[in-house]
């Protein structure tokens, strides 16, 4: 990802990384990749190294794709070729070597911050809503000013900086979404984009197997306001149970934001899979993303666009615009409905799905195909007990579940409504014997599960 004009010289960038560099010193490079396949003329393909595979195996074919440079480990380079013979292939390209290609692409995500010295960064993170309210703010301020709006989730150590690099001289302001799946991620991040407005949406459970504790989550999450020097904000959802100790010592000013404590706030009324109206300032705002969840989302946008002085009728429009991301409290209508939340799930997240389906008028049954939640550690097993108990007293008319980490918890119950499925195959073989023509279908689980693979088994008049 990156920026119509340059980024770095190849002779800046070496620089700036204290990295070896061979090959042509004055290259410039106008944007950052780490995967090859995205590699195009004027970019610096970053070799990481990954799960699955080392990135370092794909440098010659970014280059040959007509990558401007590579950012390489000495040992990685070894995988495949040498530098000196690189150059020699590759005349007008450069090639830098570091120590750590992760770190070197941090730095010089954090130096194009830095030299942005008009720019406000607003960082959003939290348990849930992350992607959604960056989007509802984003719309926001790009009716107000030029504003750049990281895209779908990048928000991981690779995702970030990545994004960083799009930024723009003619940007005023970034919404960059934050998220951490481990400890120390958040302040790593903080460091690159040293927000100058921090929203915490909530805190939850999510990654508490790879975190440790709700208390480190508390305390990774907060590593948002780490760069803080005091002139910056921090807003925080104002029913937040953990909110005195997310505001307690921030080195900068800390605002509640919510129904009670952001600006004109007149009140809300739902319209089921149709949206909500918001009242505000005595003006009507049709939001189109459904449940009670969407509505804080646009709480923290609107209290931003207070802050920011941004025209009522801008604001209006910008909510107005925003639609459903894919899998993410999609809604489709027809013989059969379903809310597709498939993007990732957790116990506040799915307890969330569960209480808006079942506040949704239909005619027919409400079925829940609820797929398992990851990395919750020891918490797994009372998560998912806890989940089934959820969507049984919530009063849905069939739970069917996917994943072993449901196995124990549904064989527990002595309840007609739950049916578990070892294979996605055997749920597919359950949906279609239960959904039946004007049910109403919650999609909810994990990334990993992919369950969006059962759209196209429930549009139709009988599934």
């Amino acid at each position: 990802m990156g920026s119509i004009t340059p980024l770095f010289t190849a002779q800046h960038a070496a620089s700036l990384l204290d990295a070896a560099a061979h090959g042509s010193a004055n290259v410039e490079f106008s944007s950052v990749c780490v995967d090859s396949r995205a590699a195009a003329p004027g970019a610096l393909f970053v070799a990481l190294p990954g799960e699955r595979t080392d990135g370092h195996r794909f440098v010659r074919e970014a280059l040959d794709r007509g990558a401007a440079g590579v950012l390489v480990t000495e040992a990685g380079l070894a995988l495949v070729q040498n530098a000196a013979t690189l150059a020699s292939e590759f005349p007008k390209t450069a090639c830098l070597i570091v120590s750590d290609t992760l770190a070197a692409l941090q730095r010089l995500a954090a130096a194009h911050r830095e030299r942005m010295q008009q720019l406000q960064i607003i960082g959003v993170t939290g348990s849930n809503g992350k992607t959604t309210t960056k989007e509802l703010i984003g719309a926001v301020m790009r009716s107000h000013v030029p504003a750049f709006v990281n895209e779908g989730n990048l928000n991981s150590d690779i995702g970030l900086p990545l994004s960083v690099f799009g930024i723009e001289a003619e940007h005023r302001v970034a919404v960059l979404e934050m998220g951490m799946n481990r400890i120390g991620e958040m302040g790593q991040l903080a460091a690159i984009a040293r927000p100058d407005i921090a929203v915490i949406t909530n805190i939850g459970t999510a990654h508490i197997g790879k975190i440790g504790s709700r208390e480190q989550i508390i305390n990774e999450k907060k590593a948002i306001t780490a760069r803080f020097g005091g002139e910056e904000l921090l807003l925080i959802w104002e029913d937040e149970p953990a909110f005195h100790q997310l505001a307690a010592g921030v080195n900068g000013k800390v605002q509640p934001y919510g129904p009670r404590s952001t600006d004109g706030w007149q009140g809300c009324t739902s319209h089921g899979l149709s949206g909500s109206t918001l009242q505000w300032r005595s003006r009507s705002i049709r939001l189109a993303l459904p449940g009670e969840h969407s509505v804080r989302n646009a709480l923290a946008a609107i209290h931003i666009a207070t802050i920011y002085g941004v025209a009522e009728t801008a604001v209006v429009e910008a909510l107005e615009s925003v639609r459903p991301l894919f899998g993410r409290g999609q809604i489709i209508e027809g013989d059969v409905s379903a809310v597709v939340d498939c993007y990732n799930a957790n116990p506040e997240s799915m307890q969330s799905a569960l209480r808006f389906v079942a506040s949704v008028a239909t005619s027919g049954k409400r079925v829940a195909v609820l797929g398992a939640m990851k990395e919750l550690g020891d918490h797994t097993a009372e998560a998912h007990q806890a989940v089934i108990r959820e969507a049984l007293d919530s009063g849905v008319d069939a739970v069917l579940l996917l994943g072993q980490e449901f196995a124990p918890g549904a064989l527990e119950q002595n309840d007609r409504r739950i049916q578990y499925f070892r294979s996605f195959e055997e749920l597919l073989s359950g949906v279609r014997d239960v959904v039946h023509e004007g049910d109403l279908v919650l999609i909810k689980g994990s990334r990993s599960l992919e369950l969006e693979r059962l759209v196209p088994h429930i549009i139709g008049e009988r599934v």
